[in-house]
Formats: C-alpha cells, structure tokens, sequence
C-alpha cells in the first residue's frame, strides 16, 4: 500500500521540530525515489504518477520546513521545481491521452500527435533522471537523511510550534485570488495552492483530530474539481475544434462545475468558516 503522505506520530509528545521534518523529507524523498527504476521502463503510467506525487510532497515540505533545515547543494526548492515540472508535462499527456481514447469522433491524426508529444517529453524525463541534477538531488537528500543539518529552530518542540506552522498556511490558502475571481488561470493557480496546503496538513494529521481529516479530505475535493476544469481546458487547446458531441459532453461537465463551485467559493469567503479553520489549526491535540 502506498503512503498517503501522512507523517505524523501521536505517541512522540517530546519530538522535536527539526526531527519531524527530517521524517517527513526522508517519507517523500523514498516515496518518488523507489519509483525511479520503473518509471524508466515506461510500462505502467502509475509509477510516473506516484513519483510525481512524490515529488510534489517534497516540494510542499521544502515550502514547510525551510527555516527549519539546511539544505543541502543541488537538493533546494529549484532543483525539485525543475525535476517536478519534467515528471509533470508527461503525467498530463498520460491523462490527456486516457481521456481522449475514450472519445469517439475525433480527427484521426489527434491521438497519433499526441503520442509523439508524449514520446518527446518522456525522452527529456528520462535525460533529467539520468542526469547529473536528478543523482546531485537524490546523493543529497540521501546523505542529509542520515545525518541532518538544522537551523536553530529545529531544536524547539514541535506541538507548540504547530499553530505558527499552520496558521500561516491557512492564511495564504484564504487569501489568494481565486475565491473572488473566475478566470480559468487564477483557478489553475487556486488549485496549486491548495493542493500544496493539502499535502503540508496531511503531514501534521496526526497530531490533530477528525475536524483535521475531513477539511482534508475537502481539500482533495477541491483540487480534483480544479483539476478536471484545467483538463477540459488543456482537452481543447489539444483537439482545436472539438466538435459537437465532445462539445456537449464538456458543456455539461463545466455547467456541473458551476453549479458545485458556486457554494465552496461561498464558503471559503466565509468569515465564520476562515475563523473554524483558524481555530482548528490553532489547536493539536
């Protein structure tokens, strides 16, 4: 069974901050690390996406815990980005491609196309993870595991760190654009942002309660709802004219969209909802 991400211990009531980073970094650098061999192979597209997955936890936790370690060189927020974004442009054609063999009506010469962008893009993934970034990240983040380096910080106690940690990622979440605006790029970023703010509270999960787990288990909700809006976006710019039967198909996906988004966006805006979550992150257990 894979991990959910998911790090943190309730019977570690003395753990320090810097140890529960090193936790956290250690679980996603294993998680996109042992799908290395078979992503390569390119038989499966379910090993690409879990150390994308992977990738993407690293990021988040790099964003988290940055103040908190000493990186060490070639293992920094870039150098995940620029990995990240490679394993990204594959997983999406990977999508693109599933959605579209289901379809009927399309141009014949769409699906061929894409599979030679897919064939393109997978060539640079496989340079980037045979390269000398991808090793420098990997021998890096594998020697920093065994023998940490951390900022001051690191020595505090983590359970009463965990409302500075938190509330912050709350805030930002509440604050971006896209809970007041509808244009399809301020979602995409919408869906980033809490995408990010899902996997950095599912590292903590365990030191809250059941109130924690159902707002991310929304959370996830509503990044796959963004997501399948970006699909439908990148669905048309990939076909061009899309013809009616498609047309109609993605009509009545977008005006289900609507009609969902209208009360979460409600919702986030909500001054009483931002004041339950604050309270909630301001709380372990």
């Amino acid at each position: 069974m894979r991990g959910n991400g998911v790090t943190a211990r309730r019977n570690e009531p003395k753990e320090r901050l810097g140890e529960f980073a090193r936790r956290v970094v250690r679980r996603s650098f294993r998680h996109f690390s042992q799908e290395e061999k078979a992503v390569l192979r390119d038989v499966d597209p379910e090993p690409l996406h879990q150390m994308r997955v992977g990738m993407r936890r690293l990021r988040a936790a790099a964003e988290t815990f940055g103040f908190v370690v000493r990186w060490p060189e070639g293992a920094g927020d870039r150098a995940i980005s620029r990995i990240s974004g490679r394993l990204g442009r594959v997983r999406d054609l990977d999508v693109l491609l599933a959605k579209l063999s289901e379809m009927e009506g399309l141009d014949e010469g769409v699906l061929p196309a894409l599979r030679e962008r897919r064939s393109e893009a997978f060539a640079g993934l496989r340079r980037t993870l045979r390269g000398k970034r991808y090793r420098a990240l990997c021998e890096g983040l594998g020697q920093w595991t065994q023998h940490p380096v951390y900022r001051t910080v690191g020595a505090l106690p983590l359970r009463p760190a965990l409302p500075d940690l938190l509330l912050p990622l709350g805030c930002r979440l509440f604050l971006h654009a896209g809970w007041d605006a509808a244009t399809g790029e301020i979602l995409h970023d919408l869906r980033k942002r809490v995408k990010a703010v899902r996997y950095q509270a599912e590292f903590f999960a365990g030191l809250y309660g059941k109130d924690m787990a159902d707002w991310i288990a929304e959370l996830k909700t509503i990044q796959d709802a963004l997501g399948g809006l970006q699909d439908r976006v990148v669905l048309r710019e990939a076909v061009g004219a899309v013809g009616p039967g498609l047309d109609a198909a993605l009509a009545v996906e977008e005006a289900a969209f609507g009609a969902w988004w209208g009360p979460v966006r409600e919702r986030y805006r909500d001054p009483a909802f931002r004041e339950r979550i604050r309270a909630m992150l301001a709380r372990p257990r």
